[in-house]
């Protein structure tokens, strides 16, 4: 897979926020999806598992999979759909811990490693295409962490520790006051590394070595977003030159157009995710691609509220809907493997919210089920 020619099966593997739906893509309509749902906050429990049946949109009472502490963002390896990689704090520190997915009901998930690195506030972790790298990006400490998957799916110590510092941060105090690394994802070519900076209103840019999880700044090392935005999450187009970047301060959505050969990034437009008459303080969450990529949506705090965009030929989007919600402080969004179910992760009011979805409009219909959970904040397929 080298420069703009992807596949839609390559795509998916860099992915890490479809990585359940990748999984799960050929499953039936009547099906029982098995999901794991992490949590956050003082009150965090750990990683539960639950059932969700796609013929009624409903959960099965959530059970404890694994005691791990703020699970914030969880992924699966793009090679071995077993492994299962999560975010989580061990005393105070940041850390990485590996999982194997087993199909025994009394241990769903088995621990095969812990690796704490420097950094607090971990909340995003994602893989390379090959598998053999794992990527950790750390809000509280505006830093990231590589580490090397090994042969029996644990991660080695760290390989790369990067700190961004507090020398150049955005004007929107006191949420900028020093570099604040939101997200880590690879290119679709597995060539570049691409970390969110909230703090720095950046999204910076690396040359991947995957055989050793080492990082080159790029040339230029950085793309520069409006002042005071604050780039959060990123999902890539299939077509592999289209990425749209949430920023959470501004409450808009940029399209990016990527260079593959010069690895650089170039603004295209810009969208507001919030109608004129939105209340003060809101910031963006997640978001996300449809499964045939006709569809992006989106997530609002504040505001507690999805938004539905149709993309249009040439990538740019026009809002067909918005939705409020009865959660409140949504971290993640999520879309069954059927397609007709959209999910949303809210941590505040500690539930997983279930809306029908049309998968030929894209359009949400009203809420229909909610599967409560102290601290909910993220819905992995598995």
């Amino acid at each position: 897979m080298l420069g703009n020619t992807i596949t839609r099966r390559s795509f998916l593997v860099t992915l890490p926020a479809a990585a359940g739906f990748a999984r799960n893509a050929f499953a039936a309509m009547s099906d029982i999806q098995r999901a794991f749902i992490g949590t956050t906050g003082k009150d965090s429990k750990g990683i539960f598992v639950a059932d969700f049946d796609p013929k009624t949109g409903s959960f099965s009472t959530p059970k404890p999979a694994a005691s791990v502490l703020n699970t914030d963002f969880m992924t699966l390896s793009p090679k071995n759909r077993n492994r299962m990689y999560t975010t989580c704090l061990v005393d105070g520190v940041s850390a990485v811990t590996a999982f194997e997915v087993t199909t025994d009901a009394s241990t769903p998930l088995k621990q095969l490693s812990q690796q704490t690195a420097k950094g607090t506030s971990a909340v995003y972790v994602s893989l390379d295409a090959t598998g053999r790298v794992v990527m950790e990006a750390n809000w509280g400490s505006g830093s990231i962490n590589t580490y090397q998957v090994l042969a029996d799916g644990s991660t080695g110590p760290a390989v790369e520790h990067i700190e961004y510092g507090d020398t150049d941060h955005g004007p929107t105090q006191p949420q900028q006051v020093h570099s604040r690394a939101h997200s880590i994802v690879t290119s679709p070519d597995n060539k570049y590394v691409l970390v969110n900076d909230y703090g720095t209103d950046r999204i910076n840019i690396y040359a991947l070595d995957p055989a050793t999880a080492k990082l080159t700044p790029g040339t230029p090392a950085f793309w520069k977003s409006a002042p005071g935005t604050a780039p959060r999450h990123v999902v890539w187009h299939p077509n592999g030159r289209w990425l749209y970047s949430n920023n959470e301060l501004s409450n808009t959505v940029d399209l990016l157009l990527w260079d593959a050969k010069k690895a650089t990034l170039q603004l295209k437009q810009t969208w507001s995710t919030l109608p004129a008459d939105a209340p003060p303080k809101c910031r963006t969450a997640d978001l996300m691609l449809s499964p045939d990529a006709k569809f992006l949506y989106g997530s609002n705090r504040g505001l507690e509220s999805f938004v539905v965009w149709s993309i249009a030929k040439d990538g740019t989007l026009k809002q067909i809907q918005l939705l409020k919600q009865s959660g409140a402080e949504n971290r993640q969004i999520t879309i069954d493997a059927t397609g007709r179910w959209f999910l949303g992760a809210n941590v505040r009011s500690g539930d997983v919210v279930v809306f029908p979805r049309d998968p030929k409009t894209g359009m949400l219909g009203e809420q229909v089920s909610s599967c409560k959970l102290t601290g909910a904040c993220f819905t992995l397929w598995g």
